[in-house]
């Protein structure tokens, strides 16, 4: 059987590669897998499904585009030498900025494109994505309202990552905010009530205050296996708009409250956050303050998970019918 070019990008969008992969691995399909480069915990996390290949990532989080413009063409070039060995009938492309040199390098070479929206946007398009649906790439949708933002879409339900521990409570909160961080949130979690357990994942905000002022906190930057501190998880914070929360909730049935975060302001309309908090059951803060914060960790258990059948799974078996039909 013919392999599968999977584009995973950074964050959220590695997410829904690992996802897609993780599907059909279990179907018996071969993979390769690119991730960008420095971004070894996202490597590490992807290495066990397939053949890993890093590529030059043209736009940094929160970039301007115009600091970018070399980097661009270093994606086009190794993206053109990883294409011309390998012909591809299917590439999957997880969005970001990352995956537009590589699937346009594989259109060119007659790859069909596949690629999946944001599943906290209901009122605008990612760029990435419009991009890719205008040049013809199939996009798949995890919910029917996202059908008015793209007429030839795919709903293919919301896309998540498998549990792979089983879920427990070991009696900490774990606060994840991804690639960015959210230091507003992480400073407020010292005005929460005394004697609380946390565990807490600080992305590129520098996590050594936090060690030093709670020695009894686990503290660190990254991780490749968020899994592991998510299934022990009595409760999840994380940012709005950032795919740990679909984890968390869907996956290991957490109860979780999202916070608005400025860094990720460009990743998803602010608006459309009620519309997602009600699809997965949990608790939205607009703003990070003490007393709300309090209020939500109360509530938040009180609410009742939501079942959906995992989008990957979908996608997945959309994928074999076409390498069926190319083989």
């Amino acid at each position: 059987m013919s392999r599968v070019l999977l584009i995973a990008g950074y964050g959220g969008h590695s997410g829904f590669a690992y996802t897609i992969g993780y599907y059909l691995v279990k179907k018996g399909v071969e993979l390769d897998i690119l991730v960008p480069k420095g971004y070894d915990w996202v490597k590490e996390k992807l290495k066990g499904l397939g053949e890993v290949y890093e590529v030059t990532l043209p736009r940094r989080p929160a970039e301007p585009l115009y600091k970018g413009m070399a980097r661009w063409f270093q994606a086009f070039g190794e993206s053109v030498k990883l294409c011309r060995n390998n012909k591809y009938p299917v590439v999957f492309a997880s969005g970001s900025n990352f995956s537009i040199p590589p699937s346009l390098v594989c259109w060119l070479k007659d790859s069909r494109i596949l690629t999946i929206e944001d599943v906290a946007r209901f009122t605008r398009r990612s760029r990435a994505t419009s991009i890719l649906y205008r040049l013809g790439a199939e996009v798949f949708l995890h919910w029917d309202e996202q059908l008015q933002l793209y007429r030839r879409g795919i709903v293919a339900g919301p896309v998540y990552e498998p549990a792979i521990y089983e879920s427990r409570d070991e009696g900490y909160i774990l606060v994840t905010t991804g690639t960015f961080g959210h230091k507003a949130l992480f400073d407020m979690l010292d005005r929460l009530e005394p004697g609380r357990k946390i565990v807490l994942q600080t992305g590129d905000v520098d996590p050594e205050p936090y060690k030093r002022r709670h020695p009894e906190w686990i503290v660190f930057q990254y991780t490749s296996d968020i899994h592991k501190w998510i299934a022990g998880a009595s409760l999840v914070i994380t940012h709005y708009p950032g795919t740990t929360a679909l984890t968390a909730r869907l996956s290991y049935s957490k109860p979780v409250i999202m916070v608005y975060s400025p860094r990720h302001r460009l990743a998803a309309p602010r608006g459309d956050s009620i519309i997602l908090a009600r699809k997965l059951g949990v608790i939205y803060l607009d703003s990070v303050e003490p007393v709300s914060l309090e209020e939500a960790i109360r509530e938040a258990p009180l609410l009742k998970p939501p079942k959906y059948r995992n989008g990957g799974e979908y996608i997945a078996e959309y994928i074999m019918r076409i390498l069926r039909g190319a083989g």
